[in-house]
């Protein structure tokens, strides 16, 4: 999986084992939801439409110094791009019903808030405010919160 929105998408399936507290996938409506998340985003990261944006926006972990550093903004055709982009992923978010469940709600509140923040950056980077080094770096940030975040949720779910 490559691209902008799937860097912390791909953190969701933590939360899909931590929904569930065991190494098994789970059945609970929050592992459901990080599921249907990840298939809808990797259906629209596939299209080659995407992929000059996915030049420049490499998933979490394999971002290049190249990439963290790039003082340019994004073109015109760019913006546009990720503006496009953002509107095919928002039909991928999970769905707030599916963290009802008191053991799934810190996870899920990690997920939302993670996802509405990259939201925010996408807006700013569509929008011509953030240079893509300045996308690049804040998104690898958020990523690495929520990674902390789904663990503490994690270890607090399988407490007694």
């Amino acid at each position: 999986m490559s691209g902008m929105f799937s860097r912390f998408i791909i953190l969701l399936p933590l939360a899909a084992l931590m929904a569930g507290c065991a190494s098994a996938p789970s059945n609970s409506p929050l592992a459901q939801q990080v599921g249907a998340s990840v298939a809808c985003v990797d259906q629209i990261e596939s299209q080659p439409a995407f992929a000059p944006l996915r030049a420049k926006s490499a998933p979490l972990g394999e971002m290049t110094s190249t990439q963290l550093g790039d003082t340019t903004k994004p073109t015109v055709e760019e913006q546009a791009l990720a503006r496009d982009y953002l509107g095919a992923v928002s039909a991928c978010i999970p769905r707030t019903d599916a963290m009802l469940n008191p053991r799934d709600q810190a996870a899920g509140r990690a997920i939302l808030t993670t996802w509405h923040e990259q939201e925010q950056l996408y807006t700013a980077l569509a929008s011509g405010r953030l240079t893509w080094g300045q996308f690049n770096r804040m998104t690898e940030a958020l990523g690495r919160r929520m990674d902390r975040q789904l663990r503490t949720a994690m270890v607090a779910s399988s407490a007694p």
